[in-house]
Formats: C-alpha cells, sequence, structure tokens
C-alpha cells in the first residue's frame, strides 16, 4: 500500500464510509477503489482515469484534491494528451469549431423549434377555417343565438353568478370557524441521540411526514425505510429537489452524502441537520414517527 493510498483509506474510515457506500457515491467501480488503496494503477485503463479516479475519491472524503496531488505527486502517474479517452478524441469539440459555426449550431434548435410551432398553428388554422365553412349557415345562425343568450349580461348568468359567490363565501366562513374552533398541533422535531455520523430524531405532534430534498450542488441521497423499500437512491444534481410524502411510515433512514450542498425541509421548515455539515459532510439520519 503506497502513502496515497493510506491517506485516502484513513480518511474513508474516519468518516465511518464503506467501500460499497463510496462507489454509490463516485461511480468507481469497487475494484478501483481498492486498486487505489493499494496503489494497483495497472489494473485501471490508464493515467487519465488514474487521476480522475484519486480526485474523485479525495473530494468524497473529504480531502483537498490539490493538495493531494501537490504532496503525492512522486506517486501519481502523470496524464499524457495522447491518453484521453478514444471515444472523446474523436469527437470535434466546440473550441475547434470557428466562432460563426458555433453561432449557427447553437441557433439551430431554436430555429427548428420555431418552425414546427408556425407549421402547427398554420394546420390549426386551416381547419377551424374549413370546419366554420362546412357549417349549415342556419346551424351558424343558431349558434350565435345561443351565444348572445348565454352572454355574462343575461339576467339568467347574473343570478347563476350571484348564487356561485354566495356559496363560495358560505365555504369560506364554515373553513375558517372550523380552523378556529380546531387549532392544529404543533409538530416536534426532537434529536434522541447522536452517535458518529447517526443521528435519530423524533416526530411528534403530527399526523405528516413529508420530506423535501434540495440540491445546491451534486450529492448523493439515499431514502429508505426499516422494511427495505427504498424511496430514492441516487445522485441529486444543482437545483433539482425531491419531495418524499413518508405520512404512512414509522421510521425512515435518510443518507446525505454531502450535507454542505443539500437543504432539508420537514413538512415544509426549514431542517437543521443534527451535525454541523462543515463538521460531518456525510450524514446518516433515521427519523422515527409517532403520529398524534
Amino acid at each position: 500500500m503506497t502513502e496515497l493510498g493510506k491517506r485516502l483509506k484513513e480518511a474513508r474510515e474516519a468518516k465511518n464510509i464503506s467501500l460499497d457506500e463510496l462507489q454509490d457515491m463516485t461511480k468507481i467501480q469497487k475494484r478501483y477503489l481498492i486498486g487505489i488503496e493499494e496503489g494497483n494503477y495497472a489494473i485501471m485503463p490508464g493515467n487519465f482515469y488514474v487521476r480522475a479516479f484519486i480526485r474523485q475519491y479525495a473530494e468524497a472524503v473529504g480531502l483537498d484534491p490539490e493538495q493531494i496531488f501537490e504532496e503525492y505527486k512522486q506517486d501519481i502517474p502523470q496524464s499524457y494528451q495522447d491518453e484521453i479517452p478514444q471515444p472523446l478524441s474523436r469527437v470535434k469539440t466546440r473550441q475547434q469549431l470557428s466562432p460563426e459555426s458555433t453561432k449557427w449550431l447553437n441557433l439551430l434548435p431554436k430555429l427548428l423549434i420555431a418552425v414546427v410551432v408556425v407549421g402547427i398553428a398554420v394546420i390549426i388554422w386551416l381547419l377551424l377555417q374549413n370546419n366554420a365553412g362546412n357549417k349549415p349557415e342556419s346551424q351558424v345562425k343558431k349558434e350565435t343565438t345561443t351565444e348572445v343568450e348565454s352572454s355574462e349580461n343575461s339576467p339568467l348568468e347574473k343570478a347563476k353568478e350571484k348564487a356561485r359567490k354566495q356559496a363560495s363565501h358560505n365555504n369560506r366562513e364554515k373553513v375558517s370557524q372550523q380552523t378556529k374552533e380546531a387549532p392544529a398541533p404543533k409538530a416536534t422535531l426532537n434529536v434522541v441521540e447522536t452517535r458518529g455520523n447517526l443521528s435519530t430524531i423524533e416526530l411528534t405532534n403530527t399526523d405528516q411526514f413529508v420530506i423535501e430534498l434540495t440540491s445546491k450542488g451534486n450529492s448523493w441521497v439515499e431514502v429508505y425505510n426499516t422494511k427495505g423499500h427504498s424511496f430514492f437512491k441516487g445522485s441529486l444534481t444543482n437545483g433539482q429537489t425531491q419531495t418524499f410524502d413518508l405520512s404512512a411510515e414509522t421510521e425512515v433512514f435518510v443518507k446525505i452524502g454531502r450535507t454542505l450542498d443539500v437543504d432539508m425541509k420537514v413538512n415544509g421548515k426549514p431542517f437543521t441537520y443534527p451535525i454541523d455539515p462543515k463538521d460531518e459532510v456525510f450524514q446518516k439520519m433515521k427519523f422515527i414517527f409517532k403520529k398524534s
């Protein structure tokens, strides 16, 4: 095992992250992760992948990749231009295109969409004109008469509108009265225990249990119950939100690979992580839901 591999493995074990969990977080095959820890770079496709995998490994366990590359540069193979994966080398990148070609490539999808929309609009207009032209004169007169009779200014429509407003007003008063008579209890979140990066939280005084997760970067997320059912397992990208209605559950686990990049709400209210994300990036939470 190299000094670099030993440093990475110690950081992973200090975060209480298994190789299987690290594989889910980084999408790097477990055998490559073991190869990095053992310094066995020969099993990897090339130096380009070695450096990329080491960077992802370091970020996942909370280490600075640039510092790692500088301290262990003698252990990390150098990457050369000819080692870039073959499929990438065959693709003509945007940088290789002239500014004028790039401009037209960016405009092409918009032009195609505009042509399709205009074409659909023309077809609809022609169909409407054709249907209008095929109607008998008596039918056209009948429809015109019906429209006049059912206009908003007719006494019948005024009476209907008045009745609708009265019914809506009565319903609002009824709901308001019911709310005053039976105020909803305030939900309570209580951290029962914190051990390592695992926290146990109780949710009481409510019949609703809804969790909302919003990503500000890129983080691995898992949500599952004690019966083995998984509600979500994957990466949340920047700006992506996932909402889970867990009102039918009693115990739910939530794993977040990078709490610095994920905001959580419970029943619509911001949730504060039991452990400061600056101190523990990867956190596991067990929610115990006790309905009121």
